[in-house]
């Protein structure tokens, strides 16, 4: 019952989504001036990032542990778009991710953590995280591709 419950959710979530555009890329005409809309503007956006660097606080060295390209995600997005010659630009905006352990090249036990990040230039990120699988803090940076 509990699965056909979170999966009914998700599928309307899923359809709510493309129903109001959140799946879409963002409209060229954004800042046309036919749409009288001012000049900046916040859209909730899908993100998607990948883990640079990642500090994972270690309790028993009381130190961080730093590991390099070994999460991805994907979450939401409240982005801060400018116009640049007439054309949407993201300049900044806060992420709240999902995030799923990645290294390459070893098999290791799946591991999950939640991640609430800042994006700048459209594709730095930097933020807190939280890993669920471990229970420890965290401090990431990455690259975030946005839609």
């Amino acid at each position: 019952m509990k699965k056909a419950l979170m999966v009914i959710t998700l599928a309307m979530i899923t359809i709510a989504g493309f129903s109001q555009g959140f799946f879409k890329p963002v409209d060229k005409n954004l800042f046309n001036k036919d749409r009288a809309i001012k000049s900046d503007v916040w859209l909730i956006r899908p993100t998607i990032s990948i883990t640079a660097v990642q500090l994972n606080w270690n309790k028993t060295t009381k130190s961080f542990d730093a590991s390099a390209l070994n999460q991805v995600g994907l979450g939401a997005g409240y982005q801060h778009f400018i116009e640049v010659n007439g054309v949407p630009f993201n300049n900044f905006g806060f992420n709240a991710l999902l995030l799923l352990g990645a290294d390459i090249g070893e098999t290791q036990p799946a591991t999950m953590s939640v991640a609430l990040t800042g994006s700048l230039f459209n594709y730095v990120n930097l933020g807190a995280l939280y890993s669920i699988t471990n229970k420890t803090f965290g401090l990431l940076t990455g690259v975030t591709l946005k839609f």
